[in-house]
């Protein structure tokens, strides 16, 4: 299994802020990770969307953890980020694939995918620094 760049990008973010503490600017954490800051503020806008950082504008602005989401498991935070459509025939919604009566490659599919859920729901947030 593996991750999109979006969602590596929001765990790379909160690993960062919580290891530097304080407000960062997102220039710093792309010169960091060697990025593009154009993608790595797309990464931020969900993580602030999602509430995972605080976002303040302005000379003294910058992006900063949430402690108060510490505690949230990492799975959570992937699955509110990452489509987990492991296989083509988890994507099409409401269509039946003509494989589906003798076809088992999607139950093992989603019963990995669960398998890895519940490994990364061992962690928290917190837990990644």
């Amino acid at each position: 299994m593996r991750l999109n760049k979006k969602t590596d990008y929001c765990l790379r973010v909160l690993i960062y802020l919580q290891k530097r503490g304080g407000k960062s600017k997102i220039q710093d954490i792309a010169d960091c990770y060697g990025v593009s800051k154009n993608h790595l503020s797309v990464a931020v806008n969900r993580l602030s969307e999602l509430g995972y950082i605080l976002s303040n504008q302005g000379p003294k602005g910058g992006i900063e953890f949430n402690p108060q989401l510490a505690g949230v498991s990492v799975a959570r935070l992937v699955t509110e980020i990452e489509a987990f459509e492991v296989a083509e025939c988890f994507e099409v919604e409401g269509e039946s694939c003509s494989l589906n009566s003798h076809c088992k490659f999607k139950k093992i599919l989603v019963g990995a995918t669960n398998s890895f859920i519940e490994e990364l729901d061992r962690y928290q947030i917190k837990d990644l620094v």
